[in-house]
């Protein structure tokens, strides 16, 4: 059945023997399981569907693509990111992103607040935590159910007209929206601030030390691009340092899988030209150029394993 007919001496089945040479190659991999990344983003279904409500302060908000600007941010910066649902276990990861967690259950709320008094790391965004489970809205200002443990709080929704950004001084500007966040508590660390007239100086990012944990709360969109040095302050302060060298961080995507023993490390070209791999350390057991070296080709993959030390 893999014969064409075209027969042996054709480029179809030249590709088929390819793959077949390849998966011996991918034998020790057989096995293995998906490594956990040290960071994660929660996707919530019910927060989707809400938060797009056409009965909303925006019409343009969109919850899949808050979520996927912040995982290009991780993918920039060369740090993997799991995507989880809330329901799930995400006690174990050291940095938790919850963007647009517009609905908010009491257990959530809980679960949430343990996690970060343990020791966690959260960030959550604009328009989180404004109903329950019932669409009712949480009281006493936004975000509602994590106000108190963000020690922020916002009087109204801060929806930016069409074409309006607003500067932040990253050295970004922010987009959709902009909340006019009061800070509550003493101990709330302001780490970016809006630059823009009708906000100069009020606070785009905060960060509050709770417990063991931190929570953080970022009031506008930034985009990728926006969203790099925001992350990368999280992730250090949550001791979460790039896996990939740094000309490579967002050049080259990481996927780990283990066996107990040993690491297997796929190294996917996620660019139009090739790309040159070797800083990536490891035994090359798959690539697609034969070379002896992780060269990668055009949106090539290449396939190393190392030893857990």
């Amino acid at each position: 059945a893999m014969v064409p007919h075209a027969g042996e001496n054709s480029r179809i089945f030249e590709a088929v023997k390819g793959l077949g040479s390849t998966l011996q190659d991918l034998a020790p991999v057989i096995g293995s399981t998906r490594k956990q990344a040290p960071a994660a983003i929660l996707f919530d279904w019910d927060s989707w569907w809400a938060s797009e409500q056409d009965s909303h302060p925006s019409d343009r908000l969109r919850y899949k693509q808050e979520a996927l600007d912040w995982y290009s941010a991780f993918l920039d910066l060369g740090i993997r990111a799991d995507i989880v649902p809330v329901a799930s276990r995400f006690e174990d990861y050291s940095l938790v992103i919850a963007p647009i967690l517009h609905v908010v259950p009491e257990d959530l709320a809980g679960r949430l607040q343990q996690y970060v008094r343990g020791g966690g790391h959260l960030v959550t965004t604009y328009f989180s935590g404004i109903v329950d489970e019932n669409d009712h809205a949480w009281l006493g200002g936004y975000p509602g159910a994590f106000a108190g443990l963000l020690g922020i709080q916002i009087e109204e929704f801060g929806p930016l007209p069409y074409g309006i950004e607003v500067g932040v001084d990253s050295g970004s500007s922010g987009s959709l929206w902009a909340d006019r966040v009061t800070v509550s508590a003493e101990d709330v660390e302001v780490l970016y601030r809006f630059t823009s007239d009708d906000y100069e100086d009020g606070a785009a990012v905060t960060r509050r030390t709770v417990g063991a944990g931190s929570a953080g709360y970022v009031a506008t969109r930034l985009g990728p691009d926006g969203l790099q040095p925001v992350l990368r302050n999280f992730a250090h302060h949550a001791g979460i340092e790039p896996e990939l060298p740094v000309e490579l961080a967002g050049v080259v995507e990481l996927a780990l899988r283990t066996n107990g023993t040993e690491d297997f490390v796929f190294v996917i070209n996620r660019t139009d030209a090739p790309v040159d791999a070797t800083g990536v350390q490891g035994t090359l057991l798959v690539n697609g150029t034969k070379s002896v070296t992780p060269k990668l080709a055009p949106r090539g993959v290449a396939v190393l394993s190392r030893s857990i030390t």
